[in-house]
């Protein structure tokens, strides 16, 4: 397939759309939807990264015989690791996790699209 440079001629169309009141709400809401589902894997991600590693550095300096108990802060982070990587391991896992998702008006879509982008 030949790029566009390389053609002689480039024919385009300028289209302008005007949504009613009712489209701008739904095309807002999915807009919204998506920005939250992609900063929620990107914020759940993260924090599951420093607590494995905060984890890793923990259990690596004690004896490997010794079973070190862990206290609330790291007992809440490992409890955080566990339930960051079952909501991210499915799509379907974050519309169930948060009630406002299950809106009709949100494309099931919009939020897969959403969660393909993080993946890139």
């Amino acid at each position: 397939m030949k790029r566009m440079s390389s053609l002689t001629y480039h024919f385009g169309v300028k289209l302008r759309f005007y949504p009613s009141s009712k489209q701008k709400k739904i095309i807002k809401l999915n807009y919204d939807a998506q920005r939250f589902v992609y900063n929620s894997y990107v914020g759940r991600n993260r924090s599951s990264y420093h607590a494995k590693r905060y984890l890793a550095v923990k259990q690596s300096h004690t004896m490997p015989f010794a079973f070190p108990a862990f206290n609330h802060y790291e007992k809440k982070l490992a409890e955080a690791v566990v339930a960051n990587n079952e909501l991210l391991a499915k799509p379907k896992n974050i519309r169930d996790a948060y009630s406002f998702l299950q809106v009709k008006d949100i494309d099931s879509l919009a939020i897969a699209n959403a969660i393909q982008n993080y993946h890139k």
